[in-house]
């Protein structure tokens, strides 16, 4: 039994299970505001610019909240964002759109919520207010 309590201990990466429902609450919050983005940019551009951002916002979340405690995760999961970036040309709304999207996964997944919601506001009014060009 002692080994099974050592094994499920050393699978949770130091996370306490107290600190669950913060997990869960940096993912949704992720999603949410992912989800509210792709919203204000299909509507301010006529165009999805990032296909599938709340499932890729949400991923990041999860990658930041795996690798902050650990470099060699860190490394890894730089290089898998490199790989999934580099594969085709983008407009720049497009690449304006995948780094918000990474922004707001970043910073869930560093455990800034709020820090991330006031940025994302702020961000959000300047979407609204400023001209949007597609190509």
């Amino acid at each position: 039994m002692n080994s099974i309590k050592q094994i499920f201990v050393d699978s949770l990466n130091g996370l306490s299970l107290d600190l669950i429902p913060l997990f869960l609450f940096q993912l949704f919050s992720a999603a949410l505001m992912a989800y509210a983005l792709d919203f204000l940019l299909k509507k301010k551009s006529g165009e999805h610019p990032v296909e599938y951002a709340v499932l890729l916002t949400v991923g990041i979340t999860l990658l930041t909240s795996l690798a902050k405690y650990s470099v060699a995760l860190s490394v890894i999961g730089a290089a898998l964002i490199l790989l999934f970036a580099r594969n085709k040309e983008r407009n720049p709304l497009q690449t304006i759109a995948l780094l918000l999207f990474a922004l707001v996964g970043f910073g869930c997944g560093s455990a800034s919520v709020i820090q991330t919601m006031i940025g994302f506001v702020v961000i959000c009014l300047i979407i609204v207010f400023m001209p949007i060009k597609t190509k």
